[in-house]
């Protein structure tokens, strides 16, 4: 939600110093950044398709084979059972126990060639583009009287996306006004009902940038941002 590159390699560490497992939610970061499973230390990783430019319904979940021969099938169904007796079930070895019944096979085949992709565009150079634009944004965001960004400031490793909110206009009025003008916007608490507690705050727009973001469209954002303005009299 705040365009921020947490520790994930110092969380990992303490957690395990601690006798804990860590569980990373990679949705936001794998399109983004280059990854380094060692490098992170983590025991799971997990990743959606449908934000890294792949189909919906379909992610990937990353853990060392260890573990997964630890774990039980939490689903049932074809192709995840080793042998069926009146005495008793064995399972598959992993991964196949936990992919029980028909693949999302489309989904696969499409997650598969837009990771591809991305490999070919080169994860450094996605990184750099994102930085680029989300400091752009920051530059540009700060034009709009009223407005407050949630997040760190501009800087090195300042990632997309940013949130922010605009004083006297609720998040899902903006988000209807950016609509008007062409700019998608996601408005609400963004499955981060805590941190909103936190920040004392009932939602946020939240401008979010994929490797085609322009600063044209930025430049476009800014424009639906002073209609808003307008719209409600400020």
């Amino acid at each position: 939600m705040l365009g921020t590159e947490n520790p994930i390699a110092e969380i990992a560490r303490l957690a395990h110093d601690a006798g804990a497992l860590v569980l990373c939610d990679g949705a936001q970061a794998a399109p983004k950044l280059p990854l380094d499973m060692a490098e992170l230390g983590v025991d799971f990783y997990a990743i959606t398709g449908h934000k890294l430019y792949a189909p919906t319904g379909i992610g990937a979940l990353w853990t060392k084979l260890d573990l997964l021969r630890e774990m039980p099938p939490f689903l049932g169904g074809g192709s995840m059972i080793r042998k069926v007796t009146k005495e008793g079930t064995t399972y598959a070895d992993p991964p196949a126990r936990f992919e029980a019944g028909t693949p999302a096979i489309a989904q696969a085949i499409g997650m598969a060639s837009a990771m591809r992709w991305l490999d070919m565009v080169g994860m450094e150079a996605v990184r750099a583009h994102e930085e680029q634009i989300a400091d752009y944004a920051l530059e540009r965001v700060t034009e709009v009287p009223g407005l407050r960004v949630f997040g760190p400031a501009r800087g090195p490793g300042r990632l997309g996306p940013v949130s922010f909110e605009i004083e006297g206009i609720h998040a899902h009025d903006v988000s209807e006004i950016l609509d008007r003008h062409g700019v998608a916007v996601r408005a609400g608490h963004h499955c981060a009902q805590p941190l909103m507690d936190r920040l004392g705050i009932a939602a946020t727009a939240r401008a979010s940038f994929g490797v085609y973001t322009t600063t044209e469209e930025i430049d476009r954002l800014i424009g639906g941002l002073e209609d808003a303005r307008r719209v409600f009299g400020l």
